[in-house]
């Protein structure tokens, strides 16, 4: 696209620091938008460790990528923002990762295709969510706490769990879960799909882009969970809780999602950023039903 050029940089393949499960997860996300930016004709900058690079030799037969290949990948992310046109940032929240790598694309030219980092520093943080939410919509009741052991009341041989201020508390909420994903500009929402998601110990798979008789209320109460959070922006997730008629909004996610892996949509979620970041009315179709589940290598298309 006369030259553009989008930095793409998704952090399990652009590390190699985390599990085989999550680099798979990552991978796919990574691939999906990779090819949507391709098919708009871009050219795509990227960082990938070692161990990705080596294992996925493809990436080198595709046109219009540039690779970076290295094991600082800070440094590496600051080169290649340098001479992009836009920057997306595909990161956990923990350790304040996606907020640092957010600051840093902020800190140049490029147009960033999410979340502002005073956004991520809200939505990416669960209490400071909380707080910011808990007086506009439904939302179960969540607390700091300092550093607690936590036993069984009737146990023996000292067993125990140890949670620091890393963590929370919050109130368990019956119900199903869901999420609604969001294109935001400027406090201007667009629903792009409601989900079904498949839970068990962690999130393992949804259903993509279902009818509900409860949608159009959710998407409200989602917006209005948005509205109270400044910086939001780009590809947004909502989670929340339905049991019977009550909708409980849980936390809101400042980045892409694995809900990503089961959109479809006309256009593709990747041009509908790049026409969101240059302020255009954004118009798209999305088709319904599509599901997947996690498996030992990734996710699965049911």
């Amino acid at each position: 696209m006369d030259g553009k050029k989008i930095f793409l940089f998704e952090f399990t393949v652009g590390t190699g620091l985390v599990s085989d499960e999550l680099l798979a997860e990552g991978k796919l996300m990574f691939d999906i938008l990779l090819n949507q930016f391709l098919d708009e004709n871009y050219t795509v900058k990227t960082v990938l460790c070692e161990k990705i690079a080596k294992k996925h030799p493809e990436y080198y037969e595709m046109d219009n990528l540039e690779i970076t290949v290295s094991n600082d990948y800070i440094n590496s992310v600051k080169e290649c923002l340098n001479t992009s046109d836009f920057a997306l940032a595909i990161a956990p929240e923990e350790n304040m990762i996606l907020y640092n790598l957010t600051e840093l694309i902020e800190e140049r030219s490029c147009l960033n295709l999410g979340c502002e980092k005073s956004g991520v520093k809200i939505a990416g943080d669960k209490f400071l969510t909380y707080e910011a939410i808990k007086n506009f919509v439904n939302t179960p009741k969540t607390f700091p706490i300092k550093k607690y052991v936590v036993k069984n009341r009737l146990g023996c041989d000292s067993t125990h769990d140890t949670f620091d201020e890393k963590y929370i508390v919050q109130e368990f909420v019956e119900g199903d879960p869901y999420s609604i994903i969001f294109i935001v500009k400027n406090k201007k929402f667009y629903p792009l799909c409601m989900n079904k998601q498949y839970i068990e110990e962690r999130y393992c798979g949804g259903e993509i882009n279902i009818a509900h008789p409860l949608k159009e209320t959710a998407i409200i109460a989602c917006k209005k969970t948005l509205e109270q959070i400044d910086g939001i922006n780009g590809y947004v997730g909502v989670d929340f809780m339905i049991n019977g008629e009550e909708i409980s909004i849980l936390e809101v996610n400042p980045r892409i999602t694995t809900s990503i892996c089961g959109i479809k949509s006309k256009p593709s979620v990747g041009k509908l950023l790049i026409d969101n970041a240059l302020e255009k009315e954004i118009n798209f179709e999305v088709e319904p039903g599509l599901k997947f589940k996690r498996n030992d290598f990734g996710f699965e298309f049911l």
